[in-house]
């Protein structure tokens, strides 16, 4: 082989190998990407409707270039509690939020059950789930079990 073929070789397979980067970097870039964040024992000053409420705090934030439009979102609990909402939102949902931007929810308190959430959650509107863990994986594993076991059983009963 001659001097210029090798060349020739090593700047083609240098060209495939960064155009490949180039376009997977482009394809994952181009993902919505939500981040889920919960603040908790917060307190406002100066709003007369949280005066002396100790408050959560959960926000989503968009954190990709792609607009995403938040439905609802709120917490999945461990088995057997319910699922909760988040209502009182900021703006009110469902809200398309574009790169950078947030809603945030604001929740009394005094009668949540943290031991007993699994995970915070926001659905969007194509039915993506976007969750922050608060369960141990070993607690959020063994309620998933307990669910779908008592799914089959309600299931078996009713036929």
């Amino acid at each position: 082989m001659k001097t210029t073929e090798i060349l020739t070789a090593i700047v083609a397979v240098y060209g495939a190998i960064l155009s490949t980067i180039a376009i997977v970097n482009q394809i994952l870039g181009d993902r919505a990407k939500v981040k889920v964040t919960v603040g908790r024992d917060m307190e406002i000053v100066g709003d007369a409707r949280y005066h002396g409420m100790t408050l959560t705090i959960l926000t989503v934030t968009n954190v990709s270039r792609r607009p995403v439009t938040i439905t609802t979102f709120g917490a999945n609990r461990l088995y057997p509690k319910k699922n909760f909402v988040a209502i009182d939102s900021r703006p009110p949902l469902p809200c398309e939020i574009t790169e950078g931007k947030y809603i945030t929810s604001f929740m009394d308190q005094t009668d949540m059950d943290f031991p007993s959430i699994d995970r915070w959650v926001a659905w969007d509107s194509h039915g993506r789930i976007h969750k922050l863990q608060e369960a141990s994986w070993f607690k959020h594993w063994k309620s998933v079990f307990q669910r779908k076991w008592a799914l089959r059983k309600e299931k078996a009963q009713s036929h």
